[in-house]
């Protein structure tokens, strides 16, 4: 019996305008973390880092980011704003996996617009001096994102990312419908003429449809960049092979205006990274107000003694209990 094989087309969808430099590109089930974060922290400012990789490319741009995780940073629910500390900084180091890199850090900005402030600022400055190391702020409640780098020590906005999402073969992105042009439009008024002339029926559907204007759907811009993915029962092959966009690259559009519709499976975990005096009851207190749920905590790890905890291990944790 034959192995079913399904072909998945990874795709990159434009948010904002593209360019300048760098090239900031996250994966979607991190968009969506972020996203599901700063709902769940609607009060105050939270946050955490991003962790990724620097990938040289051959263009003009030279490298591009991209964003892998996001580790959260306990803290207060009531905290004014987000404080990052060495000890956070060197704990999440410690955890890094083979080939990663704090590419940056997240925070929330609830009602008060995807800004930074001075002392974000000068937080960053401080732990995230380099050119393709960024800083993202979301306002939920404004439904705002930005994006934002080091330029010769000045904090500078980026016009746009991009999102990376992994597209099935029989899954189709949204395009803009276009208006016929004018030529078009004449010799199909004149065919309209003659066919009511000459008593054809569907003569008046045709004028119908060129004086009713179709409605523009919503536009995703997908980069040209894309690879192919093949996976099957019997394990996975991954063809770094450039797919042709069979859609025309549509006008520049400004931040905001695209709306990515998540898929229907959302990411129900985010990586915690243990500190010096965590317990598994101070963890769900800090990530969900209730101690009395650390139970989870431990099922979800396995956890053998969960008293016992070691400074910088990586824990596995529901971004809302309610779903276990």
């Amino acid at each position: 019996m034959g192995t079913e094989r399904i072909t998945f087309s990874t795709r990159r969808f434009l948010v904002g305008k593209a360019g300048p430099f760098p090239r900031l590109v996250f994966r979607e089930e991190v968009m969506l973390a972020l996203d599901q974060f700063s709902h769940l922290h609607s009060q105050g400012e939270h946050g955490g880092f991003l962790i990724g990789r620097k990938q040289e490319i051959k263009t003009a741009e030279e490298y591009e980011i991209i964003v892998e995780r996001f580790v959260p940073i306990p803290q207060r629910s009531d905290a004014s704003r987000l404080v990052i500390h060495q000890d956070h900084y060197r704990t999440v180091e410690l955890a890094l996996k083979t080939n990663e890199e704090i590419v940056g850090w997240g925070h929330t900005h609830p009602g008060f617009g995807v800004f930074l402030s001075d002392f974000d600022k000068k937080q960053h400055q401080r732990f995230f001096p380099e050119p393709w190391q960024i800083a993202y702020v979301m306002d939920n409640q404004a439904h705002e994102r930005a994006a934002y780098h080091l330029v010769q020590g000045q904090c500078k906005r980026l016009g746009g990312y991009y999102v990376l999402r992994d597209m099935a073969e029989n899954e189709m992105g949204i395009t803009t419908e276009s208006r016929p042009g004018p030529w078009l439009r004449i010799v199909v008024a004149v065919l309209a003429v003659f066919l009511l002339a000459a008593g054809v029926t569907i003569g008046f559907p045709i004028i119908r449809e060129m004086f009713i204007s179709p409605k523009p759907a919503g536009q995703l811009v997908s980069d040209p960049e894309s690879v192919v993915t093949v996976r099957s029962e019997q394990g996975e092959t991954e063809v770094e092979t450039p797919v042709p966009d069979p859609v025309p690259t549509p006008p520049v559009v400004e931040a905001g205006s695209i709306t990515i519709v998540p898929p229907s499976t959302v990411p129900r975990y985010l990586d915690y990274v243990v500190e010096r005096g965590d317990t598994l009851w101070s963890i769900a207190g800090k990530l969900w107000g209730d101690p009395s749920l650390f139970r989870l905590i431990a099922e979800e790890n396995d956890l053998a003694n969960p008293s016992v905890l070691r400074t910088g291990m990586t824990l596995r944790v529901p971004v809302d209990p309610r779903q276990k």
